[in-house]
């Protein structure tokens, strides 16, 4: 992946389609840089927030992870800066795996809802290794289940840094009210009128 080092104005980069970030790491001075808008939107589909892949810069090559991007508010989908941080041999990831959630309609069919609880756990790996989110199935779970993070299916080299007992997902039965009446009605043919008071 080809990344420019940034030399003209925010604006100007912007108009250019490309979006304005840094480079920086450990073992590197912090670089502005642009990336096509494009790209960058492919970077984030294939690798997310916790993969590493390599970015030539000039004639360097660096291997790096995308840190943050930062969002317009209205237009959501639109990146308005990037932070890559540069990894080397034997550093470590640390971040938050998303969870990716399968088979959540197969058991909101009936009346039971799946709540998330939280969204991502705390992990730490070698660079080289990560993933991009965490596969989880609720398919075959129950209303009274719940899913916490001792139960999750992790690769060895993944090291957790949230509380094994943390609930991540739960599934309730919803049970429906049904609507009372407030106040009686009143039969008008029940009200007996004072007709020489009314007269008055």
């Amino acid at each position: 992946m080809k990344i420019e080092k940034r030399r003209d104005s925010l604006r100007l980069v912007r108009d250019m389609n490309k979006v304005p970030g840094v480079l920086y790491g450990k073992s590197i001075s912090p670089i502005s840089i642009q990336i096509n808008e494009t790209d960058l939107h492919e970077l984030i589909k294939k690798y997310g927030y916790t993969k590493t892949f390599k970015i030539n810069l000039g004639k360097e090559s660096h291997t790096v992870y995308i840190k943050e991007v930062q969002f317009d508010i209205i237009k959501r989908s639109f990146p308005l800066n990037v932070k890559l941080q540069k990894v080397i041999e034997g550093d470590t990831i640390k971040a938050s795996l998303p969870l990716n959630i399968i088979g959540r309609e197969a058991i909101e069919k009936s009346n039971t809802i799946v709540q998330v609880v939280s969204d991502s756990i705390d992990v730490e790996y070698p660079i080289g290794k990560g993933l991009a989110s965490i596969d989880v199935d609720v398919s075959n779970m129950k209303a009274g289940d719940s899913l916490q993070v001792k139960n999750l299916k992790l690769p060895d080299y993944l090291i957790i840094h949230d509380d094994e007992d943390k609930i991540l997902i739960s599934v309730t039965e919803v049970t429906y009210v049904e609507e009372t009446e407030t106040a009686e009605e009143v039969d008008i043919t029940d009200v007996e009128v004072d007709k020489e008071k009314t007269e008055e």
